[in-house]
């Protein structure tokens, strides 16, 4: 299990497949995450979350938001719903999004099947 659950960007870490990140706030960062402009912006501005920044939404979020990869596209609604509802409320939105319909399990981004057995809709990863 993350550590850390989300990222500053509105990413939701607990649904990242990486075994040796603890989450973008946490110690134990992948080498992508310890160079993460997003992570070190907001702790420079003194923010938790992107969208609570004055310059929100800025150029290079926007880039990263609308790249190939997917997971990178729930950021702007994630980042949404927290300004509307709070963290509090999305994290257990998130926690519902990424659980197993069958049995409840923890789901990642790209993970096909449950360890239940249910088949789980996806997103590929780009080529």
């Amino acid at each position: 299990m993350k550590e850390s659950h989300y990222g500053p960007c509105g990413l939701y870490c607990a649904a990242c497949g990486e075994p040796t990140c603890g989450g973008c706030l946490s110690d134990h960062v992948h080498d992508w995450g310890k160079r993460c402009v997003f992570r070190q912006c907001t702790k420079d501005k003194d923010v938790d979350f992107c969208c609570f920044c004055s310059d929100y939404p800025c150029p290079e979020l926007q880039g990263f938001m609308n790249d190939e990869w997917p997971h990178h596209w729930t950021m702007e609604p994630n980042l949404k719903f927290i300004r509307k509802n709070g963290v509090k409320s999305w994290l257990q939105a998130q926690q519902q999004e990424w659980s197993c319909d069958n049995c409840g399990a923890e789901v990642k981004w790209y993970q096909r099947m449950c360890r239940c057995g249910q088949p789980l809709d996806a997103w590929d990863l780009p080529a």
